[in-house]
């Protein structure tokens, strides 16, 4: 069942994907304690993929009123992390409240 979720008009989405190792989810979000911004959301969910020999971590992170420069910061040192695979951003810009599937 979808769970509405208010998502502020600049909100800035990373999608990361990163080996399912307990420290990973840490260090993801580290990155944000350091610049002390709190994130607005954080799902993470671990699967098994045939493109990977091990478990994935999937993350999800929602942050309203970034700057740019923040945005490619953040971004920069998540994909600078070794436990990391892949970092995608996108800024979401709503007229309604978005949907997650849980």
């Amino acid at each position: 069942m979808s769970t509405p979720v208010k998502t502020p008009k600049d909100t800035v989405h990373f999608a990361i994907t990163a080996d399912a190792h307990p420290a990973a989810l840490s260090r993801i979000v580290e990155l944000f304690t350091l610049r002390n911004i709190t994130p607005d959301l954080i799902r993470a969910c671990c699967y098994k993929s045939p493109a990977f020999p091990d478990e994935i971590l999937s993350v999800d992170i929602h942050v309203f009123g970034l700057s740019v420069p923040e945005q490619d910061i953040i971004r920069h040192n998540m994909a600078a992390q070794i436990l990391v695979h892949s970092v995608r951003q996108e800024n979401l810009y709503q007229k309604s409240p978005a949907k997650l599937a849980s």
